[in-house]
């Protein structure tokens, strides 16, 4: 009989528990990292909708193959690298940005691996997919957390940090829009970063999950993935394609390789994708690749991208707005923050003093500003303030 200690909940899925089951009606999420429109809906792309009328009944049912849809996969590296680098990049078709993150952690804990570091702070999963794998986890410095009233890296300490760690260890890197604290390193600092992991021969990962959605600019976001291409460095890029496509639910990814033996690199990951969910879901493949292989699609996904970008740094600037306005503090913060998130600087108690008002985020403080809107957007400020000034 299986006799099993409680597992304890995922923190985003439970927050949701706890939203769905408040009987307030004026409840709001600020948890899950879902794009939603001015008046709070979910947004379906105009693109996705063209895309998805030019498929229409013509796809076919059949599996893929291990490795995916060919044709995604190239589009998928042209739009990462800026072009397709086929001679030493190897693609296969992932579950979004976690199974991406899944096959690349496996992979090399199967490969002798022994240790994986993330950012402190980061996102929640990175943690249980790299225990799951089987590596040690662990963390390396990266915002200054003594001064969140004007974020920036603590650039001394991260590059300290990766100079001790143990030679052929992996570290996980956020490409772009940095989950939670919405702060990324300068190209500078991009720079000093690449030569570190040089340095120590590490195995990089860059967490690819916001590309266009958190400038605004899908060339521009792709800055630190570039570098580490012209460096000449082996390293591994996760794709995720349901923020900036909206395919939330479809679970579409990439991982690319870029080394000289990327080939036997995905051969040695199909057979972890054989053996755990053997082929990839074809739908969303077909989505992107009927976008991205469109000159016109693809033009429209740009310009649509960058909406949803903007429209988040609209909001962080009424946020530190109505917050400046109601604390008397400074906010600056949220607007020197990018992406989908604000790491708010409020402490787990301000949080929960938030929730018994109905307001729901997770308790570092992290806000989902791509759930603010015009209508929810006094009440949020009105009850953090009350929180803050308690």
């Amino acid at each position: 009989m299986f006799s099993l200690p409680p597992t304890p909940e995922d923190p985003v899925f439970a927050l949701n528990r706890l939203f769905n089951a408040d009987p307030s009606p004026t409840k709001i999420s600020c948890g899950i990292g879902a794009y939603r429109d001015n008046s709070g809906n979910p947004t379906v792309l105009s693109c996705v909708k063209k895309a998805k009328d030019l498929i229409g009944s013509s796809t076919q049912n059949e599996y893929l193959p291990i490795s995916g849809d060919a044709e995604f996969l190239s589009l998928s590296r042209e739009l990462c690298f800026g072009s397709d680098p086929s001679s030493n990049v190897s693609s296969i078709q992932s579950l979004s940005g976690t199974g991406g993150l899944y096959l690349s952690l496996k992979l090399l804990s199967q490969i002798g691996c022994k240790k994986v570091y993330a950012s402190n702070p980061t996102w929640g999963n990175h943690k249980s997919l790299s225990l799951n794998a089987g590596l040690e986890y662990s963390t390396y410095t990266y915002l200054d957390l003594t001064n969140l009233s004007s974020p920036s890296i603590d650039i001394t300490n991260f590059l300290s940090d990766l100079s001790s760690m143990p030679i052929n260890s992996a570290v996980i890197l956020q490409a772009c829009g940095h989950n939670p604290t919405g702060v990324d390193p300068t190209s500078e600092q991009w720079d000093m970063i690449v030569e570190k992991c040089r340095e120590r021969k590490l195995y990089v990962i860059m967490d690819n999950a916001y590309q266009g959605f958190a400038s605004g600019s899908p060339e521009s976001d792709s800055l630190s993935i570039r570098k580490f291409l012209s460096s000449g460095l082996d390293f591994l890029v996760c794709c995720s394609y349901a923020k900036n496509f909206g395919l939330y639910g479809q679970r579409v990814g990439a991982v690319h390789v870029v080394s000289a033996d990327s080939k036997n690199v995905v051969d040695a990951m199909k057979q972890i994708a054989r053996a755990t969910y053997s082929n990839p879901p074809k739908h969303g493949s077909d989505i992107v690749k009927t976008v991205l292989g469109s000159e016109e699609l693809k033009k429209d996904w740009v310009r649509e991208v960058g909406e949803m970008s903007e429209r988040i740094r609209e909001m962080r600037s009424k946020i530190r707005e109505k917050l400046e306005e109601t604390t008397g503090g400074s906010w600056k913060h949220v607007t020197d923050q990018i992406g989908m998130f604000s790491y708010t600087g409020l402490s787990k108690e301000q949080v929960m003093k938030c929730r018994e008002e109905s307001v729901y985020m997770l308790e570092s403080g992290r806000v989902s500003v791509a759930g603010v809107n015009e209508g929810n957007l006094e009440r949020i400020c009105d009850v953090i303030g009350r929180a803050v000034g308690e």
